[in-house]
């Protein structure tokens, strides 16, 4: 499935990243919250694939988002942390196994600080389309 292939090329991008791992350091990039995990680290937010055919040609959508969660220098290292992750990611050439990108956007960033807690979360929001 060519939503599995595009999440594997992101995080070997974001994984690859130099302005990222400098932030975040090696093994911070999680599929889901880690309650225990001390930040700075990446999270693989919410991903939705949708049918994205023409006449001709098969296709898919995918929205996927990626939350940055920082906890020292507070909102400042959640933005600078996103916008690294933007850089890697936008327009980005990936290559996937069994499907082909076609386009990568980065199409938001919201950031603000987690209810009742000390940490920032700026949640990307990104746009790929895909053929089989």
């Amino acid at each position: 499935m060519s939503a599995n292939a595009l999440q594997r090329a992101v995080v070997a991008r974001l994984v690859a990243d130099p302005d990222v791992l400098a932030i975040i350091g090696a093994g911070r990039i999680f599929d889901r919250q880690i309650t225990r995990a001390e930040p700075p680290y990446l999270v693989l937010g919410q991903a939705t694939t949708s049918e994205f055919s023409t006449g001709d040609a098969d296709g898919s959508e995918h929205r996927f988002e990626i939350e940055a969660w920082t906890k020292q220098n507070g909102r400042r290292q959640a933005v600078e942390l996103a916008d690294a992750v933007r850089a890697a990611l936008h327009d980005a050439d990936l290559t996937l196994v069994g499907a082909v990108l076609i386009n990568l956007r980065h199409e938001r960033t919201v950031s603000r600080r987690a209810p009742r807690t000390a940490l920032h979360v700026a949640r990307l929001r990104f746009r790929a389309v895909t053929e089989p």
